[in-house]
């Protein structure tokens, strides 16, 4: 069942109390996304918060300049929302698209806000995963001011293993802040070392 993989996740850090756990899952609705559909627009509300059942979905903004930056990459079993925009309820400054089609358990706000109040493990378990974001989002800041390109690179590959065989090189370079032409040579270079 789809909601086996979310219930995995609730239970994985914490023990959920079945009332709670039933109750939290209830509030979630299966959607399906096809491969490019925009899950979030920059400038609308962001409603609802996405977990990953199959499939994989990039957050990204546009720069000033109208330039597309990739700021993330949403796989398995793994929540994803703006979360500014979800948390204020003011508008979305990043867009969510699915990079393949992707079967995502989605909660709305006013759920979530009811969720919270009623649900102490579910008001532990979002505390958890915002600290979760919050220290990938020090991390990420941290590669972007004080690593090269080749450097994030690496590290991506390092915590996403199998990201080449599922993501666009071009959202890659962009994650990383350099042309796909660069990125390509970068990564023919590390497959030459390897052989």
């Amino acid at each position: 069942m789809v909601s086996d993989a979310l219930l995995a996740v609730l239970n994985k850090n914490m023990q959920f109390p079945d009332d709670e756990a039933k109750y939290v899952l209830s509030l979630f609705k299966e959607k399906k996304y096809k491969r490019q559909a925009l899950l979030l627009q920059e400038g609308k509300l962001a409603q609802e918060v996405f977990f990953v059942v199959k499939g994989s979905l990039r957050l990204f903004i546009h720069t000033e300049e109208g330039q597309e930056r990739t700021c993330n990459f949403i796989f398995e079993n793994e929540f994803v929302t703006d979360l500014e925009s979800f948390s204020r309820q003011t508008r979305a400054t990043a867009a969510i698209m699915a990079l393949e089609p992707s079967t995502c358990l989605t909660i709305d706000c006013n759920d979530l806000v009811e969720a919270l109040k009623h649900s102490p493990a579910t008001a532990e378990f979002f505390r958890m995963i915002v600290e979760e974001v919050a220290t990938d989002n020090m991390r990420r800041t941290k590669s972007l001011l004080s690593l090269s390109p080749e450097k994030q690179f690496d590290e991506l590959l390092q915590n996403r293993p199998g990201i080449l065989q599922r993501v666009p090189l071009r959202y890659i370079a962009q994650y990383v802040g350099i042309a796909p032409e660069s990125l390509s040579r970068i990564r023919k270079r590390r497959l030459e070392l390897k052989s």
